[in-house]
């Protein structure tokens, strides 16, 4: 359950992140720049009327010939969030779906703060959109969707991933937060789907399920069916285990480096906002 007040959070973290931008700030000189929206193309040669302010100085001291940076108007980049909401998800101490959930909230906050575009889906065997693309978001509305929302069976990312990709348009930013607890050729396949996009794919995994404490008879049972099985948990176990997830979380970072895509591996236990600094960064770096 995502408590009421995380919205609250999330003004104080802004703020607190406004405040420290500003005294970073605090003594830097001041720079001319083309304005909100514009980004450097490429150079022409300067004739007379150009702006001045234009002229390109680094470039006049290497060649001793005058040159005028040109830009062009910078689109507008929608933030495509996907959130795993299969019963996997639904797991841990600190739920691993509401972790995910309140990181993509996180993101769609700071999306509108920027003036940016952002669309909001969760995803299991099929996506489901719970927000239009928007620039000024309704956080309530979306957190109250998301309690609301029933966890469904299995996990499909290339089904849905595949899906979803028709829905891009423009330049885009994709965000996968999921347990990827599922198949390589799976996630190799979504990724292939989206190499037009900045891709982010978040893992989000319980402490738990990374370092897990049981031991002795256990009964398991499948979050994403109905079986069950009875075994004995030894100490080589787990660390067999241990080592067939690191390779598994290792696989996906590989895969995305393959495909230019950015991975982070997160653990619920994490603190909450270092988390989602993380993955703000990863945005625009």
């Amino acid at each position: 359950m995502i408590e009421a007040d995380f919205i609250e959070e999330l003004d104080r973290f802004n703020l607190a992140l406004k405040k420290n931008s500003t005294e970073i700030q605090e003594g830097e000189q001041s720079s001319s720049s083309t304005g909100h929206g514009m980004i450097f193309e490429d150079h022409k040669k300067y004739v007379a009327g150009d702006d001045i302010r234009k002229v390109d100085w680094k470039a006049y001291a290497r060649t001793d010939e005058l040159f005028i940076k040109r830009f062009e108007e910078e689109k507008s980049v929608t933030v495509h969030i996907l959130v795993d909401r299969s019963s996997s998800m639904d797991y841990g101490e600190v739920n691993k779906y509401d972790f995910a959930s309140k990181l993509g909230l996180a993101m769609a906050y700071m999306v509108s703060n920027t003036n940016d575009r952002f669309r909001f889906s969760v995803f299991s065997e099929t996506v489901t959109d719970i927000s239009s693309a928007r620039r000024n978001a309704n956080l309530g509305d979306l957190v109250e969707t998301l309690n609301e929302l029933r966890k469904t069976p299995e996990s499909r990312v290339e089904r849905c991933v595949t899906e979803y990709s028709n829905r891009i348009e423009n330049k885009s930013v994709v965000i996968i937060i999921s347990d990827f607890l599922t198949d390589l050729d799976e996630i190799e396949s979504a990724l292939e789907r989206l190499k037009g996009s900045e891709t982010i794919l978040v893992n989000v995994l319980d402490e738990e399920e990374m370092d897990p404490e049981m031991k002795g008879d256990k009964i398991l049972k499948d979050p994403e069916s109905s079986s069950k099985l009875r075994t004995f948990l030894s100490k080589r176990t787990k660390k067999k285990y241990k080592r067939q997830l690191n390779e598994h979380t290792d696989n996906i970072e590989e895969l995305s480096d393959k495909y230019g895509a950015s991975y982070l591996l997160k653990s619920t236990q994490d603190d909450f906002f270092e988390s989602f600094l993380d993955l703000w960064s990863a945005v625009n770096r």
